[in-house]
């Protein structure tokens, strides 16, 4: 009886032991994450009268994982793949109403960041490439057909790519696993309209259409081996 109650003891003191550890990042750690953010698309007119929907909410999703290599506590290198959904809202006043169009652009994303870390705060500044994976087109016209939705309709191009920066503040779950809240933002270097409307009728001169994109990611990140 004595020997057990000792053994329940020890073990009890070894758990809140191992559960009090403080987190150190190890070597490697994995991460998966997903984000809520506002989808926009500069320069984005296929047709000259066409313009930003500015009444419609245009917030969309992502999410993905991937690894990240710690070379001290402070910086670190990561490599990741993400399902990110993009697109923008548009608009066109026809014939006494508008014409809406709402575009979904989806990406398969690799992304390569670094990471510098101040205690509980980070920046991550780094770069993207994004497949075209699934494009969608839901229109709406007020005056003639009501609503319609083509998909894989062709006007966006399949590649793109850009950069992409984040400054987030982690949050101790256990010894082993952090939460990071993170703004961040990505901008597209590569024309993505597959059509360009030419904008100086004398000159060939046109718009460049790119992605952007701004919101909260969250990240969790687990060390690989435990100290």
């Amino acid at each position: 009886m004595k020997r057990t109650l000792l053994v329940s003891v020890f073990t009890v003191i070894s758990c809140a032991l191992a559960t009090g550890q403080t987190f150190r990042w190890n070597d490697v750690s994995i991460y998966y994450q997903g984000s809520a953010h506002y989808s926009r698309i500069f320069n984005p007119n296929f047709y000259e009268t066409e313009e930003l929907d500015v009444n419609h909410r245009n917030i969309r999703f992502g999410g993905g994982l991937g690894l990240m290599y710690s070379f001290s506590d402070r910086f670190s290198l990561s490599l990741g793949a993400d399902y990110d959904r993009k697109g923008a809202k548009f608009r066109e006043y026809r014939r006494g109403g508008y014409v809406r169009r709402d575009y979904t652009l989806d990406y398969v994303s690799v992304n390569l960041m670094g990471r510098y870390f101040i205690r509980d705060f980070n920046i991550s500044v780094g770069g993207y490439y994004s497949r075209l994976v699934y494009e969608a087109l839901d229109f709406y016209d007020d005056v003639r057909i009501g609503n319609e939705k083509l998909r894989n309709p062709g006007r966006y191009l399949d590649d793109d790519a850009g950069i992409i920066a984040e400054v987030g503040y982690l949050f101790d779950l256990d010894y082993r696993t952090k939460a990071n809240v993170a703004l961040f933002a990505s901008y597209g270097m590569l024309e993505i309209n597959r059509g360009r409307y030419q904008v100086n009728h004398f000159q060939d001169s046109y718009n460049q259409s790119t992605n952007f994109v701004a919101g909260l990611r969250v990240t969790i990140f687990i060390i690989t081996q435990p100290y």
